[in-house]
Order: C-alpha cells, then sequence, then structure tokens
C-alpha cells in the first residue's frame, strides 16, 4: 500500500453543516481574492509609476550636469588657448626687453623705426618698384 493511500484511508468525512457554510464562503473568498488581487495589481502599478519618476529626475539631473561640464571643459579650453598665447607673448616680450640692453640692437632699432643717422652718414631716398 502507497503512502497516499494510507494518508487518504485515514480521512474523515466533513461535517454537512460545515461544508455547507465551506459552499457558502466560496463567492465570499473568491469576492476576497479578487480584491486583493486588484489591489496588488495597483500597488505595482504606483510602484512602477514612482520609479518611473525617480528615473526621469535622475536622468534629467545627470543630463544637465553633463551639459554643464561640457561647457565649464570649453570654457577651460578657451582658457588654456588664451594662457598659451599670453606666456608666448610675454617671452617675446622678455628676449626684446633682454636684446634692448645690448648698444648694437639699440643702434639698429633706431636706425630703422626712428631714421636716426651718425654723424657724418649722408642718408640717400631711392625711389621703390612700387608705383
Amino acid at each position: 500500500m502507497s503512502t497516499y493511500n494510507r494518508r487518504q484511508s485515514h480521512k474523515q468525512r466533513v461535517n454537512p453543516e460545515i461544508q455547507g457554510i465551506i459552499r457558502n464562503s466560496e463567492p465570499a473568498n473568491m469576492q476576497a481574492k479578487k480584491h486583493y488581487q486588484k489591489a496588488h495589481v495597483n500597488r505595482e502599478k504606483r510602484i512602477l509609476f514612482l520609479g518611473a519618476v525617480f528615473a526621469t529626475i535622475f536622468a534629467v539631473q545627470l543630463l544637465i550636469s553633463q551639459v554643464k561640464l561640457h561647457t565649464a571643459n570649453v570654457t577651460l579650453t578657451a582658457a588654456q588657448d588664451r594662457l598659451t598665447a599670453v606666456q608666448k607673448t610675454n617671452s617675446d616680450l622678455k628676449s626684446n626687453r633682454k636684446r634692448l640692453d645690448d648698444p648694437t640692437y639699440l643702434q639698429q632699432i633706431l636706425r630703422d623705426r626712428y631714421g636716426y643717422t651718425k654723424q657724418g652718414e649722408i642718408i640717400y631716398n631711392l625711389p621703390s618698384n612700387s608705383n
């Protein structure tokens, strides 16, 4: 004899009154079950909706921070380019200042830019080729 059959052999009959109560309570149980299933579905929908709202908020915040980061990077790049140009100009000016300490260079600048001559020099003005 199998275990299942042995268990079934000890089964007692249900009292007919209790059996009637159980039958009469089945529609109420089904209605309660439907109510709880509906409540469960509504709760799932609310959770999913709130999750979507939070995900949207975080996505927007991420997008805004990325735009700000990009703007800051563009500004930084422009400032670095400007700094490089100013540093180059500064180094050129420093080298020119050092060259101004040389008397020969000073004489050359005075002659080229300002038309100074040494005593006894004669300057000839020749016509240019561009007519």
